[in-house]
């Protein structure tokens, strides 16, 4: 029993402590492959009690530096053996794989293993059937504590997460696609993020890759091809290759890949304005007709970097990614009827185009990192980061009206954004744990113009100056028997200025201090039963700072009676959040609670008294409280193994909505009361010969997210059948459906006060996939940058 408790706590963390001995040593399995992340600790020989750990490096090695001169060495790994040995300095040691029962809880070869880490759920994929369902993005989907929606994935009640692969951060997010299901290790979904993160990180979702061990090259293929059932022109072809050289302490990579995406909307719309004239009449606007939107848009994207490891624990290496456009198309109609009081005054058709401007849109980044380990105890990492966009765009928008005059607008858009950043964290173990401080300092800077012909709206030369210096601290330890203890504080200044040439009554200059701090503890309640239960406790702040878009105070042309502009005036959110997490053999069980103010919101008022709308950011007077409460199935039955998600999100918000109708001039309107309960329902069927067969579906009810009312049930169902193909698996072909039914659509009501919309969608989801990947001797790459600036490349 001793041995469970002990495994148990080793698997939610293990940390050095500040010691005299120095045994070093590495871990490999039968095949003398390395064993990345295993448990390596020194028990005490009196009681069996941990004295310190360690986790292996990815190539399998450790260092633990202990005071105990005469203890018992264990290492552990969850689906190999424990093994007990007396501490030898330099020893090799072999696990051998355990699939038998862990006092009671059956471990299964086809049952992803989810456990908590002391700071998320690790979720391992090597080995389970999460092993070959196709690229890094369909392991997310079917991943504990995250689901995929309408808007992609997100981490359950946190949105969508921010994404690493082996310490650094994914910057696009089409890699997700060209990485492979059977090149990764584990998963781990964060949702609580400490000081080392960006105040504006809710949540981080880290992926480790398998590490493929010898020189020489290899190279991945991967080609798909995704057809619309309902629009023949929605055909999303994608290619990429991706290639690895190592010799000795060298490893070149690169890659490049192709592909081309549609979508398509097809929406009816009924829209209200109301309002007052001067001598105290009532006025009404109405709005009803048809949308039709359809994207076309092709991109190439291409990487290339090198990894040099001068000595052992010390890393150098840089990287350049660059994308860009090949094509890019919006096609948009709205045929309007428009009502003034019940009459109708108008019958409108709006056909607008938008394409690239006077330039290609591309964007370029570079990365250059150093990480090491020196004296064996003083860990550094830095980075340094440039990252760049261009964009430009062009709009024509003709409208023909049946009872007014025709127009012809045209409009463009050109926007350039250069962001420069470093980051340098130091870690040292202190006592029982680790402790960690840091810097990151960020500088962006933008400019964006806008100019329209053919309407009286005035055009914008936008500059946009932010500045962001933060400082950070974190400690962490482990004590036997009780659990893991962990707390952080992010200091981050900001100063932030927006100008504008042509109208300098914009102008506007804000300076933010804020401290961000974290707290956390995961330990084990009844340690000493047959099934004991994970548990970990976490508390921290956030903030949101507006994207660059959304701050400009250019007024762009929609339609005749839809106009979009951003908000220079937008504060940054600030958020408190709460959630408990607990894992019973097979069953997770999390529950997150938010407060967030000044929660920035779309709005839509009036502008004068023709029913003209301006749709527009603002922030939230009143605070916004949400909730999300799940829970995660994984059991397994022979070849079949289950992945159910089950959860609710309630949420409590009101809002002081400007409304003419009113005395006062405000409307209290609420978004109690209807919570949104969802369910994600994932089967797999894994038989001889190398099939594999998926049935699932996520389904949504109706109910409030933020200011909008879903009135309809959301269901999306999903199939596919997959076959891997040679010896080693290497060849692996896949069939897959989405939306069978053609009901992954969602309508929606909202209330803006003095502006009501009802619309009805119907997207364009419905789609067979077929793809082909294909490994040769593919080494991963051993690239070891984290990044820096992560927010402020997602806001360019």
């Amino acid at each position: 029993m001793k041995r469970l408790i002990v495994l148990l706590m080793l698997a939610v963390v293990a940390l050095p402590a500040l010691a005299k001995g120095d045994w070093k040593g590495r871990v490999v399995d039968e095949k003398g492959e390395p064993v990345a992340y295993a448990n390596v600790a020194v028990l005490s020989k009196t009681d069996s009690t941990v004295v310190c750990g360690v986790v292996t490096q990815e190539d399998g090695t450790f260092n633990i530096v202990t005071s105990e001169t005469d203890g018992i060495m264990m290492v552990a790994m969850l689906g190999y053996k424990t093994v007990y040995l007396a501490p030898v300095d330099g020893a090799v040691i072999t696990l051998s794989d355990d699939t038998q029962m862990l006092e009671g809880a059956v471990v299964s070869a086809v049952m992803p293993k989810t456990k908590l880490t002391g700071e998320g759920l690790q979720t391992n994929v090597r080995g389970s059937v999460l092993e070959n369902v196709g690229s890094a993005n369909d392991v997310l989907s079917k991943t504990p504590g995250l689901i995929k929606g309408q808007n992609g994935l997100e981490v359950i009640g946190k949105g969508s997460p921010m994404v690493y692969i082996n310490g650094r951060r994914v910057s696009d997010a089409s890699e997700l696609d060209r990485l492979q299901s059977n090149e990764i290790q584990s998963v781990e979904v964060i949702t609580n993020p400490g000081a080392q993160y960006d105040a504006t990180v809710r949540a981080v979702v880290r992926i480790k890759t398998i590490r493929r061990q010898g020189d020489g090259f290899g190279f991945n293929l991967n080609a798909s091809d995704a057809q619309s059932l309902r629009w023949a022109r929605g055909n999303d072809p994608f290619g990429a290759i991706n290639v690895n050289y190592r010799t000795g302490g060298l490893d070149f990579f690169g890659g490049v890949n192709y592909a081309r995406n549609t979508s398509r909307q097809d929406s009816y719309l009924e829209k209200q304005t109301f309002g007052r004239t001067a001598a105290g009449d009532d006025w009404l606007f109405e709005n009803k007709g048809t949308l039709l939107n359809e994207y076309i848009g092709s991109s190439l994207y291409g990487n290339a970097g090198v990894n040099w490891q001068m000595a052992d624990n010390h890393f150098l290496g840089g990287k350049v990614e660059w994308g860009r456009h090949l094509t890019y198309n919006v096609h948009t109609e709205v045929n309007d009827n428009v009502y003034e009081n019940g009459t109708r005054v108008d019958k409108l058709t709006t056909v607008s185009d938008d394409t690239m401007g006077e330039w290609i849109p591309y964007n370029l980044g570079a990365n250059l990192y150093y990480n090491g380990l020196v004296a064996g105890k003083l860990g550094i990492d830095v980075n340094l980061d440039y990252y760049g966009t261009d964009d430009s765009s062009k709009s024509i928008s003709k409208e023909a009206s049946d009872m007014t005059h025709n127009a012809a607008i045209l409009s463009s858009s050109t926007n350039a954004g250069r962001m420069y950043a470093a980051k340098a964290v130091l870690s040292y173990p202190v006592w029982k744990g680790q402790l960690q401080a840091g810097t990151e300092e960020t500088f962006s800077r933008r400019v964006d113009n806008y100019s329209v012909d053919g309407i009286a709206i005035s055009a914008s030369e936008a500059t946009v100056t932010e500045d962001n210096i933060a400082g950070f601290v974190s400690y962490g330890c482990y004590l036997p028997k009780v659990g893991q203890f962990s707390a952080g504080a992010r200091y981050e200044w900001v100063h932030y200025a927006y100008k504008d040439a042509i109208t300098p009554a914009n102008d506007l200059s804000r300076d933010y201090g804020n401290w961000f701090p974290n707290v956390s503890y995961a330990g084990v309640i009844g340690a000493l039963s047959r099934n004991p239960v994970q548990v970990m406790l976490n508390y921290s702040a956030k903030t949101r700072r507006p994207n660059y878009a959304n701050l400009s105070s250019a007024i762009r042309y929609n339609s005749r009676y839809i106009w979009q502009g951003g908000n220079a005036g937008l504060q940054p959110e600030l958020s408190h959040n709460l959630s408990l997490t607990t894992v019973w053999k097979w069953v997770t069980f999390m529950v997150n609670y938010t407060r967030t103010d000044d929660a920035i919101m779309t709005w839509s008022s009036p502008i004068g008294d023709e029913g003209v709308v301006l749709v527009r950011p603002r922030n939230i007077e009143t605070p916004f409280r949400q909730m999300s409460a799940f829970v995660n199935l994984t059991p397994t039955v022979g070849p079949w193994t289950m992945n159910y998600t089950i959860g609710i999100q309630p949420q409590w918000l009101t809002i002081n909505a400007p409304d003419s109708r009113e005395e006062s001039g405000i409307r209290v309107t609420t978004f109690n009361g209807r919570p949104i309960f969802f369910a994600q329902l994932l089967n797999t069927l894994t038989v001889k010969g190398g099939w594999q067969f998926e049935l699932g579906g996520i389904v949504q009810s109706t109910g409030y997210t933020q200011n909008l009312y879903i009135k309809n049930a959301y269901v999306n169902i999903n199939a596919a059948v997959q076959k891997t193909l040679l010896a080693d698996g290497s060849l692996v072909l896949r069939l897959e459906g989405n939306d069978l039914l053609g009901t992954a659509h969602m309508n929606v009501d909202s209330d803006f006060g003095s502006h009501t919309i009802m619309q009805t969608n119907l997207m364009d989801t419905q789609k067979v996939k077929l793809s082909v990947r294909y490994i040769f001797n593919a080494a991963q790459s051993k690239y070891r940058g984290t990044g820096a600036g992560a927010d402020n490349k997602a806001r360019m």
